[in-house]
């Protein structure tokens, strides 16, 4: 199903002017849920957690609509990418906390971006490839392949550096020791192999890389997501996440990795329906985490969104 939304999406963005594309992916997204079951009940049981067990179901079900008319801009953010003006972007777009990324760049020591499935993250991505820097994006091998190639040539074609998870750790931590961006998508949930956190109110697993790279080099942690409010690009970066050092490897990346969680818990609150998550994001059953685990509060967000109050694009799919 999903390469064939691509398809669509890279033959519109050729023949139709960009406002009759979107016009034209907001009428077909109730098809493209009704085609896509599976996805639809795992985004609804999602997205009762976010909203609240007060949320009536009439609320719960707009939201979906709405995350699945917003994946299929991020689709055409995506197949545009090659094509896209990143300087007109960077003038329409606001940026909160552009210094925290100045100073980790400066501090010379890599910098991890950190963010979720939410946005439009390899927009970006780009934009700051654009700006002279190297930004390279861990990708999960998507399937099937013939939807891997065509996603993967777009990254490359808008200046990414694309590693396979699969077998890039090593140059993971080479591009940090060189002073280059790396960007990882961290809200993806894992049965065993990841690590505990609280992520609004409930247990799951996530992959611990952000903060065990960050840990092992000394690179900066930066919390990051690009999203649209009002229709214009907004990129919320936080302050550098840090923990004290315990001695404790493993520990240390629990706390820090709670401290992102906790930071991309407080942006979805805000703007549930950018947020694509097509998996369960929370096992059946499963029960509240331990005390230590807890949240700490939504760093860089409170203190950087003055523009966002009430409202409702890093680097993976």
């Amino acid at each position: 199903m999903i390469y064939w939304v691509h398809l669509v999406c890279s033959f519109l963005v050729r023949v139709l002017p960009p406002g009759q594309v979107c016009t034209l992916l907001d009428l077909c997204a109730p098809l493209v849920a009704w085609l896509w079951p599976a996805h639809r009940r795992r985004a609804e049981r999602n997205l009762e957690r976010v909203l609240g067990p007060d949320a009536d179901r009439l609320l719960v079900r707009k939201t979906v609509h709405n995350v699945f008319r917003n994946y299929a801009r991020y689709m055409l953010d995506l197949v545009r990418l090659p094509y896209t003006d990143l300087r007109q972007f960077e003038r329409e777009a606001v940026v909160h906390g552009r210094e925290h990324f100045d100073q980790a760049m400066a501090a010379g020591r890599g910098v991890v971006l950190a963010s979720g499935h939410i946005g439009s993250w390899d927009l970006a991505a780009a934009w700051l490839a654009a700006q002279g820097h190297r930004v390279n994006v861990p990708v999960e091998t998507l399937k099937p392949e013939r939807w891997n190639e065509q996603v993967q040539k777009l990254r490359r074609a808008a200046g990414l550096n694309a590693i396979p998870m699969e077998r890039g750790v090593r140059q993971m931590l080479r591009v940090l020791r060189k002073n280059e961006i790396l960007g990882l998508l961290v809200d993806r949930p894992l049965a065993q192999e990841g690590i505990p956190v609280l992520f609004f109110g409930a247990a799951t697993h996530v992959p611990a890389g952000a903060a065990k790279l960050a840990l092992k080099t000394g690179a900066t942690l930066l919390a990051t997501a690009a999203v649209r409010e009002a229709g214009r690009p907004t990129i919320f970066v936080s302050p550098p996440l840090r923990v004290d050092s315990s001695g404790d490897e493993a520990r240390d990346a629990q706390a820090l990795t709670q401290q992102l969680m906790a930071w991309l818990e407080a942006l979805i609150r805000r703007y549930p329906d950018q947020w694509y998550m097509f998996r369960d994001m929370w096992p059946a059953g499963e029960q509240l985490v331990a005390e230590s685990t807890a949240p700490g509060p939504a760093v860089g967000i409170a203190s950087q969104s003055s523009g966002v109050g009430g409202q409702q694009s890093m680097v993976s799919s």
